[in-house]
């Protein structure tokens, strides 16, 4: 088992290099304490919670139309494809 976690870790090791994976942390981390977007998805809860449903569809084209949000969502993307591919390449290693 312990041959199963270093091999895990050395390809977590690499794939933290590649600059897919650099630029989405990069990204993530502008996301995620980006002081404008975070009223903003406060906005929206409240207008959802509120009821106030034209806000509400206003204030998400608003959010999803930020160019940090459509970057991260895209980001986000291409590495949930690259870790799917690379599952698939491993299981398929593996059990065949």
């Amino acid at each position: 088992m312990s041959e199963i976690l270093d091999v895990s870790r050395e390809l977590k090791a690499e794939l933290d290099k590649l600059p897919l994976f650099i630029e989405y942390k990069r990204v993530k981390a502008l996301f995620e304490t980006n002081s404008e977007l975070n009223e903003l998805r406060k906005e929206i809860v409240r207008a959802k919670n509120e009821n106030r449903l034209e806000d509400h569809k206003n204030l998400l084209e608003k959010y999803n139309s930020n160019p940090l949000v459509q970057n991260y969502d895209c980001l986000s993307e291409e590495v949930r494809d690259y870790l799917l591919e690379l599952s698939r390449v491993i299981n398929q290693k593996w059990f065949t």
